[in-house]
């Protein structure tokens, strides 16, 4: 399931996305606007106007009882009304939510998303628009071996491995591990790479 997806199917619950990126909110504000114009779902933003001036984009909004309800940039629980479903932050707001989704960027143009059951959603802001990222093969055999020796190997012999595989440097490899690190795939401990997410 991709986030849009993820995020639709929560529709009927609250949900915090919690980020400093602007423009990752945005784009996700507008693109759940979209999905939900598709089902004939009404849209209501509290603080549209500030919407509106940082994104420079319209969307068609009816506040009534059976709207869609997201909170743009509250900064803590007053900001928030009786009734919402969507809230963006750069702050955690002390308030009950079905999720939260804490949203990173991992390297230029490359986002991840993850929730409070640790599924991780990567993705990138493209002409304002959230499009999908999936792990190169590269990444998928790194996370392979991992399992295969019980989610822990030598770096060395992982590094060895990866590089003969696919015939590329050693650097290479670290750049791939690198990456992998910043997604919170796997970490490096005591000369180990260690899987630390099943995916």
């Amino acid at each position: 399931m991709n986030l849009i997806d993820y995020l639709i199917s929560l529709r009927t619950g609250k949900v915090l996305l919690q980020s400093y990126h602007m423009n990752v909110k945005i784009a996700l504000i507008y693109d759940i606007a979209q999905r939900l114009y598709r089902d004939r779902v009404s849209i209501c933003i509290i603080n549209y106007e500030k919407f509106l001036k940082l994104s420079g984009r319209e969307i068609d909004q009816r506040c009534d009882e059976s709207s869609y309800v997201i909170v743009f940039e509250a900064e803590g629980p007053p900001d928030l009304p009786m009734r919402y479903n969507l809230v963006t932050s750069f702050v955690k707001i002390n308030r009950y939510f079905d999720d939260i989704l804490k949203i990173d960027k991992v390297s230029t143009n490359l986002y991840k998303a993850q929730n409070n059951a640790g599924d991780l959603f990567i993705f990138s802001v493209i002409n304002g628009e959230i499009i999908e990222r999936k792990l190169r093969p590269i990444h998928e055999d790194i996370i392979n071996f991992l399992k295969e020796y019980e989610g822990e190997i030598e770096i060395k012999d992982l590094i060895n491995i990866i590089s003969k595989k696919y015939e590329i440097s050693r650097d290479n490899v670290r750049v791939e591990l690198a990456l992998l690190k910043e997604l919170g795939i796997i970490e490096v401990k005591d000369r180990k790479v260690i899987l630390t997410q099943l995916l």
